[in-house]
């Protein structure tokens, strides 16, 4: 009992005081509101300051890089003003869920994530630990975890052969109707669950959700204190804009939920899988087919109005399921060809986040690189979707190649060449204040948050250092790999 005591009183430490609104809205004061039309405003005049200066100067990348933040406005307007919680409104139901965790050296932790999954609110649920060889310890926590709960924890023990065969195994024996995936170093809130039901049911075009990822060692060091507020961006500002759309682009392993339905026509296939190495974040059913089974699913990949997918979009999807990079991803992507995808804010995860720089770096250069594959897989339907999520979609593709080159332009060749020192300072500026507003649209949304000020700290380092991943991303492309610690 002081186990789960104690995991309690570290949950309501950490907890967002973050709430959502009777209508869905995620809730923030009039400061917060205020504050969010000014940085609006803001990132309009920079912007038509610098393509004016571009004009000027005669210089075509100037114009070009001055473009590029209409990319951030557009999110930051669909996100703060239009988002609505999917799961606001939704019915309970008395439908079965399988909770499916892949467990590999989690001795640390893997008691509290298991212990708050069984203390759910949503009761009907079976939980499956799959042990992928563990050899640290976990095997016996386990052991013990499943005389304590009994009939409510299956665990299977298995020789080591990644993740994606553990999953695989999981679904092989799971009844649900529903598929919560939870990562073994991820705690989940006591209303999760019950929040993915409640989407699920109010919206039957639903094939997939994520939940409100915050992080779970923010207090570590300066790291996880970026990190933190980066979690907090892109979970609510990036991911609220996405499921606007319902083409939530990454539905993260540290807490998705997929309808069996949306994933039924794969399972088979995953059993089948060759492949012995899989990914702490990423799931993709295509990397666990044989290759006669990869062409045979994508020949029979079809949209829900019978029309086939074209054969551009057959062949990058092959091309990326030859790879670990990015499942999460990839399993995203296949989703929302043919059904929704979206983000539920008031269904919370905690995970634990790299401490260490060595491992960051490693970890954001294999994000980098399984985010290529399925772009580019993507890109070939995407199009298709809303014009103005298509637009944000194709602007952030196209950012990933252009980053390095506007920066040199920016900072190199405009002080250097032109003698021009305004519009460094100027674009510098202009991912300052937006990070500084970011983080403060956090601190007004969430009155407990204590890292709002490091957002332009974080912002300043995916420009300057993570961008340039891009390159060692394309030359290890065909390099597969998944670990990251």
């Amino acid at each position: 009992m002081s186990v789960l005591v104690d995991l309690k009183n570290k949950l309501d430490e950490i907890k967002p005081a973050q709430k959502i609104s009777s209508t869905g809205k995620i809730k923030v004061n009039k400061k917060g509101i205020a504050l969010r039309i000014f940085t609006l405003g803001g990132i309009l005049v920079a912007m038509s300051y610098s393509i004016l200066l571009g004009i000027e100067l005669n210089q075509p990348l100037v114009v070009f890089s001055s473009i590029l933040p209409l990319h951030s406005f557009l999110i930051l307007i669909v996100g703060w003003f239009f988002y609505k919680n999917p799961a606001t409104d939704g019915k309970l139901t008395n439908t079965l869920v399988s909770v499916i965790v892949p467990v590999y050296n989690q001795k640390e932790m893997i008691r509290d994530v298991l212990n708050s999954i069984l203390s759910s609110s949503y009761k009907k649920i079976e939980v499956i630990a799959i042990n992928d060889g563990s050899n640290d310890g976990s095997k016996k926590i386990l052991d013990d975890l499943v005389k304590q709960h009994g009939r409510r924890l299956k665990v299977v023990h298995k020789k080591n052969s990644g993740k994606r065969r553990a999953l695989a195994d999981g679904f092989q024996i799971a009844n649900g109707e529903f598929f919560v995936l939870i990562d073994s170093d991820s705690i989940i809130d006591q209303f999760a669950i019950e929040e993915f039901v409640k989407a699920f049911s109010k919206d039957s075009r639903l094939g997939a959700l994520v939940g409100h990822a915050k992080v779970w060692n923010s207090s570590k060091n300066l790291l996880t204190k970026f990190q933190d507020v980066w979690y907090d961006y892109f979970f609510n500002i990036r991911k609220t804009t996405e499921s606007k759309f319902g083409s939530v682009l990454c539905c993260s392993g540290c807490l998705a939920a997929y309808r069996r339905e949306s994933l039924e026509q794969f399972i088979p296939y995953w059993a089948e899988s060759p492949i012995h190495y899989g990914d702490d974040r990423e799931l993709t059913s295509y990397a666990m087919a044989p290759k006669w089974a990869k062409d045979q699913i994508a020949s029979m990949y079809v949209h829900k109005n019978g029309k086939k997918i074209s054969s551009l979009s057959k062949k990058t999807m092959q091309a990326m399921s030859e790879y670990d990079d990015a499942e999460d991803r990839a399993l995203t992507a296949q989703a929302f060809v043919a059904w929704k995808t979206g983000y539920v804010a008031s269904a919370i995860v905690y995970t634990d986040v790299p401490e260490s720089w060595k491992i960051f770096i490693k970890q954001q250069k294999r994000w980098k690189k399984g985010t290529l594959r399925v772009n580019f897989f993507v890109s070939t339907f995407f199009w298709k979707k809303h014009p103005l999520m298509a637009s944000i979609f194709y602007l952030d593709f196209m950012s990933m190649f252009s980053m390095p080159m506007i920066i040199l332009t920016v900072f190199v060749y405009v002080p250097i060449v032109l003698n021009n020192f305004s519009l460094p300072l100027m674009y510098l500026a202009g991912m300052i204040l937006p990070g500084l507003a970011h983080g403060s649209d956090y601190k007004f949304r969430d009155h407990r948050a204590k890292t709002w000020l490091f957002k332009p700290l974080m912002d300043l380092l995916t420009t300057f250092v993570t961008s340039w991943l891009i390159f060692p991303a394309i030359w290890g492309f065909r390099k597969n790999e998944w670990l990251t610690r």
